[in-house]
């Protein structure tokens, strides 16, 4: 990066949220940036913000803790509802299964994340699948349960009704980003990943750190794994991204937000 870049993202405030909603990137000790609250800014933005409101006693006491191993699945789509579950160590990814085969990741979900709360208000099975992609401790917490002890304390089904509301505007984003060419979904995700995960080197690049496999970032924005290794390579080509294996390091810090701020779901606070 030129020392004119190094400047000029070092004067102005940059930041992307993403939730942990969509990707359970819980953000670290040290922040790529900080932004002053606006309407526009992602802090007032459930999208884009970690889901980090710890669930209330009244309901995480109703709950049974448990440990999934990697690759063990809390549920699968097309089950019977029977259960919340409430992340508290690892992360889980959950998904949708088309009649194609194919799978679309809606989230990476972390700690303080509920899962399945769609279930406790209807009869519907279950929409989509969640597996652990580390070793995981979760609360499971009964559905009768929870109908049992909201008609006695009202303030349980709000504490649901909210994490349902931030879920639902979740699936709006992914809808808008489907409008988007693939060349900015993925610049717009790695955005928002260097602001979660990122943590600044020496030269004033950025390392990831947490690694995804490229089907993962793929199925994070509705491309095929072809389409974002091409436009990986893209980046790579044009130094913005350096590609080690699994291992992301982005290159260029200043160049990625100008690509992905056409998406509309990039703040730039200068």
């Amino acid at each position: 990066m030129s020392d004119a870049q190094s400047t000029r993202w070092s004067s102005e405030s940059r930041a992307v949220r993403v939730p942990a909603a969509l990707t359970g990137f819980q953000p670290g000790e040290k922040r790529v940036s900080q932004a002053r609250a606006s309407p526009r800014d992602p802090e007032s933005s459930p999208f884009l913000r970690p889901e980090v409101r710890e669930l209330p006693r009244s309901i995480a006491s109703l709950g049974m803790e448990r440990t999934f191993a990697r690759g063990a699945y809390l549920y699968r789509q097309g089950e019977p509802v029977t259960s919340v579950h409430y992340a508290l160590a690892g992360r889980i990814r959950v998904f949708m299964s088309g009649i194609d085969g194919s799978d679309r990741d809606v989230a990476f979900a972390g700690p303080h994340t509920t899962l399945g709360e769609y279930g406790i208000f209807d009869d519907e099975p279950r929409y989509t699948s969640a597996i652990a992609v580390e070793d995981s401790r979760v609360l499971v917490i009964d559905r009768a349960a929870i109908l049992s002890a909201g008609r006695a304390d009202p303030e349980i089904f709000i504490e649901l009704a909210r994490r349902l509301a931030q879920k639902a505007r979740l699936a709006c984003m992914h809808i808008m980003y489907g409008g988007l060419p693939a060349r900015v979904r993925v610049a717009t995700l790695f955005v928002q990943l260097l602001n979660a995960y990122g943590t600044l080197e020496a030269n004033n690049a950025a390392r990831l750190s947490k690694s995804h496999r490229v089907e993962d970032f793929a199925h994070l924005v509705g491309v095929t794994r072809v389409t974002m290794s091409r436009e990986l390579a893209r980046f790579v080509e044009e130094g913005i991204l350096m590609k080690i294996g699994r291992e992301i390091i982005i290159t260029d810090i200043a160049a990625l937000p100008a690509v992905a701020d056409t998406s509309g779901l990039v703040y730039v606070n200068t």
